[in-house]
């Protein structure tokens, strides 16, 4: 529960109008509510676009661009879809700021058919995504020197994504006498998001997402870049406010270790572009342990609220329970779980197979072969004393 900043005086007898310059406060002081990032100096509006949805992402600081390999790509970079190979169902809860509270529910899967660049099937995906801020009591002076209360939902936001990715590119190319496999995947989204704030006052928006990945898929190696929220701003009341897009440019990797083990490393950096200058720059790692276990660790560098974040994932055959918290954050730290399951049973796409190999060098073809050297042939009476030797013997 949230007290206002100034007392608002008011009849009694009349219910309390929030017009102009007070929505505006009122905005600048919501955006501090929102479950993962509190917005600055000419700060966006629906703060919450720019939070981590994925406990996997987030216990690696949020450094998910260049991974984006499950449903949750659609958060990050949607071109990820293109490497779905089953159908993925998950849901979502995270805990942020005092009583503000988010949720997500999110279904991908590869479709039957190839995709316009004709080299693979593509994937599409789904999601919901419910935020509440919280609550705002407001406490009004009466002409009689008397103070009443109300409560309000501070705000309400909704976001609902469909995304599309696939795979457009796929050759061995060659380099400095190296040669690579390049894969190459492009993906979008469209959004349409819904926000309320203070009950009464509502707009709505539409925006677009769009994705790019390349990756060596024998090497590990892979980079990739994406922008988010891009498009029409929200307007309450009088007040338009822009979304927060992000510029996201990051690169992985990944390496086996030992037995069915194997390390990935991310970093990225993201750029609010509609807000006064901020980027964020995120590192992290996670470790597979035998398919079953996954320890992830990361750090951010968030302008509003820097820190190290930690998860951990549990996998028992389709089943996966992922979970990641803020560790040692400045300001505040959230939390988040969800609940994933793949259905392995229905066969749409081949599941790719990972053979991590380093770069070889190309062997040169000889432009003139030397002859092979030919056997010399006996001659026949050679060939008969032969025989007539075995027939002796």
């Amino acid at each position: 529960m949230r007290n206002s900043p100034a007392e608002i005086k008011h009849s009694a007898n009349r219910p309390l109008p929030v017009r102009g310059g007070v929505i505006a406060a009122a905005l600048c002081f919501f955006l501090s509510a929102a479950p993962a990032s509190a917005g600055g100096p000419g700060s966006a509006g629906l703060q919450v676009l720019k939070s981590d949805i994925s406990p996997r992402a987030m216990g690696m600081g949020g450094a998910f661009s260049a991974i984006a390999d499950d449903l949750y790509s659609m958060n990050y970079n949607p071109a990820g879809l293109g490497q779905l190979y089953m159908p993925e169902a998950s849901a979502l809860y995270l805990s942020g700021f005092e009583d503000a509270r988010l949720s997500n529910l999110a279904f991908a899967m590869p479709l039957p058919v190839k995709g316009f660049a004709g080299i693979a099937k593509p994937g599409m995906g789904m999601s919901l995504m419910m935020s509440d801020a919280g609550s705002f009591r407001s406490r009004l002076i009466n002409p009689n020197g008397t103070i009443s209360e109300r409560s309000y939902d501070a705000q309400k936001d909704m976001v609902l994504t469909v995304g599309y990715g696939e795979k457009v590119y796929s050759e061995d190319v060659k380099f400095e006498g190296y040669g690579f496999k390049l894969d190459q995947y492009v993906g979008v989204n469209m959004k349409y998001l819904d926000s309320t704030l203070l009950e009464d006052y509502a707009a709505s928006a539409f925006a677009v997402d769009m994705g790019w990945l390349a990756m060596d898929p024998k090497l590990g190696l892979a980079v990739a870049a994406s922008f988010s929220n891009f498009g029409t701003g929200l307007k309450y009341d009088k007040e338009l406010t822009k979304l927060p897009s992000i510029l996201r440019l990051g690169v992985s990797y990944q390496r086996p270790t030992v037995m069915d083990q194997s390390l990935l490393l991310a970093a990225e950096g993201d750029f609010y572009t509609a807000e006064s200058p901020q980027k964020s720059i995120r590192v992290g790692l996670e470790y597979h342990f035998e398919k079953i276990f996954n320890l992830r660790v990361g750090y951010k560098s968030e302008q509003d609220n820097p820190g190290l974040t930690m998860g951990l994932g549990l996998r028992y055959e389709d089943l996966s329970l992922d979970f990641a918290t803020g560790a040692g954050s400045e300001v505040y730290n959230t939390s988040q779980i969800s609940l994933s399951y793949k259905f392995s049973g229905i066969i749409i796409k081949e599941r790719p197979k990972k053979a991590f190999k380093d770069p070889t060098p190309q062997k040169k073809e000889q432009l003139n072969p030397a002859p092979a050297p030919q056997k010399k042939t006996g001659s026949p009476r050679d060939k008969k004393k032969e025989s007539d030797f075995i027939w002796l013997y």
